[in-house]
């Protein structure tokens, strides 16, 4: 059965919103469609959207290349009564990579409370926001994926990085096909640190955020706050992505502050998936966050 119409006008987005009807089995789908999308023709286009409770990217769409002024994308398996935000851009300044307003043309569109099936015209503007666009999560690692980077000489392993205000992107990679870490601040070796670990057994991702309680142990956390991640092994190596709060407010992890220097610890097992095992090798270091 069909609902209503329902016709918004968002002057700020310069969006029209349009409620076509109530979706199936507790899902929903959005139909985004850009016009007027002239400037842009030719040009790379990204668009990601995030749930808002959880911080979650649940879908991102590239298109390498603008084909026409208006064009549209469809947006599945959004869930009724969830809300969530759209950030896009399109690469203005043509070099393959976001970069903030005004060198490249980028916005964000909120979608609360989704209630059912539904398009949103998005007519192109000037109101750009940074959207500090982040790495896709996917267990693989491309070169300029993140903004920052670093090689462990002590451990062999890898770690990239970038921030926003809220929200740490890591990316990890170890010379090893068992368990991989990073802990962040800690006060005694392991002792206080925000430790994620993790292991690719049988081709699934197994992830656990820790504390350091100890300096030489540390244990699972009460609550989990890792937002989302991915894991990958190939050639002999681990790859891991994930996603945290920089405060999550709970006493078991550190808060981290955008532009400040944290020490971290290494660890990897070349081998062994049991995240209990004890390590091949083991280091420490220091990254800065951006601001």
């Amino acid at each position: 059965m069909m609902r209503n119409r329902i016709f918004r006008l968002s002057v700020a987005a310069v969006a029209l919103w349009v409620v076509l009807s109530v979706a199936a089995f507790g899902q929903a789908t959005v139909t985004m469609m850009f016009r007027e999308m002239d400037p842009h023709v030719g040009q790379l286009f990204e668009l990601r959207v995030v749930e808002e409770e959880t911080g979650r990217e649940i879908a991102r769409f590239s298109v390498p290349e603008i084909a026409s002024a208006a064009f549209d994308l469809e947006i599945a398996d959004l869930r009724l009564g969830a809300s969530y935000r759209i950030d896009f851009y399109a690469d203005a300044s043509g070099n393959g990579i976001y970069d903030a307003p005004p060198a490249d043309h980028a916005w964000r569109i909120a979608l609360p409370d989704v209630q059912g099936d539904a398009a949103r015209t998005f007519t192109h503007n000037l109101d750009f926001t940074d959207i500090v666009w982040p790495p896709r999560l996917d267990g693989r690692i491309a070169d300029l994926e993140y903004r920052n980077g670093m090689i462990d000489a002590e451990t062999g392993m890898s770690v990239h990085w970038q921030n926003d205000l809220s929200t740490l992107y890591v990316g990890l990679v170890s010379p090893g096909t068992g368990w991989l870490s990073i802990g962040f601040g800690p006060e005694n070796r392991m002792q206080g640190a925000d430790i994620v670990i993790a292991a690719i057994e049988d081709g699934e991702l197994v992830i656990e955020d820790h504390y350091g309680n100890a300096p030489t142990s540390h244990r699972r956390d009460d609550v989990d706050h890792v937002i989302q991640a991915a894991g990958s092994e190939a050639e002999g190596r681990s790859i891991l992505e994930f996603a945290i709060p920089l405060a999550s407010g709970d006493e078991q992890d550190v808060e981290l502050e955008p532009g400040s220097d944290v020490v971290i610890i290494l660890a990897y097992h070349g081998t062994n998936d049991r995240l209990t095992t004890l390590h091949t090798a083991r280091s420490t270091a220091s990254i800065l966050l951006d601001e």
